[in-house]
């Protein structure tokens, strides 16, 4: 079941995305990530969308959604114990449902996030270095113009 992030949501949401940041991007140190924890959540509190995925009769979100001001796809992270049941393809549906195009940005290492978005629809229109994480950042466009 897909529903509207909650304030009690947010501890779980925040380790979902630890450990899928440090998951798909094996060069990059895990404190970059949680250096960038605080600033992710304030993020998602203001966004326009924020969804997440739990299990019918359970309240522990397994996967969550997050579109921000502009239909920047900002993150979409699934837990392992739920990754290949669709469950971030159905979240991927709803952020797209009443959007003409969206948004986002990948670093280059993320083959798993590229191919996912690619299977989507997403394309991608610009590499841009990122020093922090020591490799090129893709932003990746679904729907609209792609420049």
């Amino acid at each position: 079941m897909i529903r509207t992030t909650e304030h009690a949501d947010l501890e779980r949401l925040e380790q979902l995305w630890l450990y899928a940041m440090s998951s798909a991007h094996p060069a990059v140190p895990r404190h970059y990530w949680r250096g960038r924890a605080a600033q992710a959540i304030l993020r998602w509190r203001r966004a326009d969308c924020s969804l997440v995925y739990v299990d019918a009769g359970e309240e522990m979100a397994k996967g969550f959604a997050v579109v921000s001001h502009g239909d920047w796809l900002q993150c979409l992270c699934v837990s392992p114990v739920v990754t290949g049941r669709g469950v971030g393809s159905a979240l991927m549906e709803a952020v797209k449902r009443d959007r003409a195009q969206l948004q986002t940005s990948v670093l280059q290492e993320n083959l798993g996030a590229r191919y996912f978005l690619q299977q989507h629809g997403f394309v991608e229109v610009e590499r841009r270095p990122c020093r922090g994480a020591g490799q090129n950042r893709l932003l990746m466009r679904y729907g609209g113009s792609a420049l």
